[in-house]
């Protein structure tokens, strides 16, 4: 009898212990499945946080590249509209008269510095001497900005500047291996030939009305 009760006490410790660590077991799984929740979901947020980031970034790189675009197309607008400004300006001859004898005959000058330069101390009377038989020529007070090459060939007419301050009206044509300023033309010229003659004149230059 004895014997029997001691062998109900072990199996009632047995079980007790086997309780004991099923419950132990228990806590335990929902302790990892609790942390394993909690690193699930930060990783989820870190997830998230990265992925708004990356968005965040992509948006600012669009934004960027949109304001650095619509800089482009204003700055070439810009660049466009002054371009076809000076194309304008450069495109826009000018006008003036050459008076020989009390007669009048009109010039078209080019639009450049050199021609600016002359045109600010008209009207202006030169006496201008003849040299060649083919041109007649005088020498300015002040010197001008020069942008001089070689025609090769000048043409009756021509109205072009020698060195800085040598004012030059042609009335031949020729080759030549100098190199001039241009400045214009005469645009009647044979009218304005036979009225220069040879010799010595006096040409008064100024603006067209």
């Amino acid at each position: 009898m004895k014997k029997k009760k001691m062998v109900a006490i072990f199996m009632f410790l047995v079980i007790l212990l086997l309780l004991v660590i099923l419950i132990i077991l228990r806590i335990r799984n929902s302790n990892e499945n609790k942390n394993s929740n909690e690193i699930n979901t930060q990783n989820f947020t870190n997830i998230n946080n990265t992925n708004d980031i990356i968005t965040n970034e992509s948006q600012n790189s669009e934004s960027i590249e949109q304001n650095n675009l619509e800089n482009l197309i204003i700055s070439n607008e810009e660049n466009l509209m002054e371009g076809s400004e000076n194309m304008n300006n450069q495109s826009e001859d000018i006008k003036i008269n050459l008076i020989v004898n009390n007669k009048t005959f009109s010039a078209t000058l080019n639009n450049n510095e050199t021609v600016k330069e002359l045109i600010s101390m008209f009207p202006m009377t030169l006496h201008m001497s003849d040299l060649n038989a083919n041109e007649k020529y005088h020498y300015l007070d002040s010197s001008l900005v020069t942008n001089s090459s070689n025609p090769r060939r000048i043409n009756a007419g021509d109205i072009k500047l020698y060195g800085s301050n040598c004012l030059v009206v042609f009335y031949d044509s020729f080759n030549t291996s100098y190199s001039y300023t241009d400045l214009g033309k005469v645009d009647n010229g044979n009218g304005f030939i036979s009225e220069l003659g040879r010799g010595d004149v006096t040409i008064t230059f100024e603006l067209a009305n």
